[in-house]
């Protein structure tokens, strides 16, 4: 291979993570945002690239924008040859880094994982990582629908019966519903029993509906449950805001919850826990965890639970 050829080879690479950025998020600004650099500076890469294939890798129609034909075929390479110069560099020297996209409940984040990635990133500072929520859908307990995109993370944390086609799943925690409240709720009250608090409001998870009905019927309880006097809400993190406001008595994952119970902010006013069958999961693809980066993830997460 001719000098020259060398040197457009070696540009080429040299822009490829700012190409990866880009068309993981379809979005020069945030890619920017990702990289630490401008949208300019994205751009004119992106355009420098494009002259130097003399391809056009991605349509713009407006503030829209989408890989074309050979832009997929590129990212897909570009995929890979990072993937490669990762592992090469973790096998030279002896340390784990690249980056990782980890998609994740929006109540998952916000309450527990937020509290490891300081230790994660603490043990492993070269490994940048971006954190994107992806949807779950409880309307089918037994299934484990694969509602998020796998090939537009790296790894998913989210909670379900370990059974996602395709993917392998690695158990992080059994799911134990606890019912809490403040302490101002009872306000002078020493309930004795759960039948002493069923005239309290309750706090709804939209999405988890029924969880009510199948705490009561673990207790034996069904026929006690009252009607609706309940405020409803679509995540976790606001149930449990509502919960540390007073506003009435909540359901919520033990996983989620530690802090609060530690330091009294929340009180189990009864005992009356139950497990609901579902487990809280990191899940990836076969390919994924044979990243380093990505098993180191995976290490220190079920380490730390």
């Amino acid at each position: 291979m001719s000098r020259h050829s060398l040197s457009i080879t070696s540009q080429i690479l040299a822009v490829l993570p700012v190409f990866d950025a880009a068309a993981r998020h379809g979005s020069f600004t945030r890619a920017a945002r990702e990289l630490g650099i401008t949208q300019g500076a994205v751009s004119r890469r992106i355009q420098n690239l494009e002259e130097q294939l003399g391809l056009v890798l991605f349509s713009r129609q407006g503030k829209t924008l989408a890989l074309t034909q050979d832009g997929l075929l590129l990212s897909q390479k570009a995929k890979n040859a990072l993937k490669l110069v990762e592992d090469l560099e973790h096998e030279l020297k002896g340390s784990v880094s690249g980056q990782l996209r980890i998609g994740t409940l929006p109540s998952l984040a916000n309450l527990w994982f937020m509290e490891r990635i300081k230790g994660f990133k603490r043990a492993y500072p070269a490994i940048s990582v971006d954190l994107v929520t992806i949807p779950a859908d409880f309307s089918a307990g037994h299934k484990d629908p694969v509602n998020w995109d796998p090939s537009s993370v790296d790894v998913a944390l989210t909670v379900g019966r370990g059974s996602w086609p395709a993917l392998e799943s690695f158990r992080i925690c059994d799911e134990e519903m606890v019912l809490v409240c403040h302490p101002s709720l009872l306000g002078e009250a020493k309930p004795e029993n759960i039948k002493d608090l069923l005239g309290l409001p309750r706090l709804i998870h939209s999405t988890r509906l029924g969880s009510w009905e199948y705490w009561a019927e673990a207790h034996k309880l069904s026929s006690y449950l009252p009607g609706d006097t309940s405020l409803s809400f679509e995540h976790f993190f606001m149930v449990l805001e509502a919960a540390r406001q007073g506003l009435g008595l909540a359901l919520l994952p033990s996983l989620l919850i530690e802090k609060d119970l530690a330091d009294g902010t929340l009180i189990e006013p009864v005992p009356a826990r139950h497990m609901t069958g579902n487990t809280y999961y990191i899940v990836g693809s076969s390919a994924a965890w044979r990243r380093p980066a990505v098993a180191a993830l995976r290490d220190h997460l079920l380490q730390s639970k």
